[in-house]
């Protein structure tokens, strides 16, 4: 009985807590100009990089309602920028281990795309995006106004940049 109620307990905690709709913290606009990112913060690092592109990944979770909002979205975005070879992407599901731009079905995600995770995202809140080492975003910055086709455009736009830095 004590274990149902501290398992049950323990998974509340982390549908609460562990998945977040719009950032903790308040963002630093990656650029002011008009048609520039608002939602995506600067790490002020050089651009990581993978068989010579721009490494782009989405840490999420099956459970998700924020994650699971955005993943089609995130996922046509990227399959377009890898199939013209511009970027490397993942999209790690935490809690199976699972990229999900792959077609094997990984077991767990590797402790360096963890590491990664965790350096962006101390919290390790969802979903987290990290485009290139460079500029990353907690949480969807339009899911409030249901408007996914302004999500594309802030990833595209932070792509273009981080194809032109690299």
């Amino acid at each position: 009985m004590h274990k149902k109620l501290l398992f049950l307990l323990l998974v509340l905690s982390l549908f609460l807590f562990g998945c977040t709709q719009a950032p903790k913290y308040n963002f630093e606009p990656l650029n002011q100009v008009q048609g520039e990112p608002v939602s995506f913060q600067s790490a002020n690092t050089t651009i990581c990089l993978q068989e010579g592109k721009p490494v782009v990944r989405m840490f999420s979770t099956t459970w998700c309602p924020h994650c699971k909002w955005v993943k089609p979205a995130f996922i046509e975005t990227m399959k377009h920028y890898s199939e013209t070879g511009d970027i490397k992407a993942y999209l790690w599901e935490t809690d199976i281990g699972d990229n999900l731009l792959t077609t094997p079905v990984e077991a767990s995600v590797p402790a360096s795309e963890m590491a990664i995770y965790k350096q962006f995202n101390p919290n390790q809140s969802i979903p987290t995006f990290v485009f290139g080492c460079k500029y990353y975003m907690i949480g969807n910055a339009f899911e409030s106004e249901n408007n996914l086709d302004k999500e594309v455009e802030e990833f595209k736009k932070v792509l273009k940049k981080i194809v032109e830095e690299a």
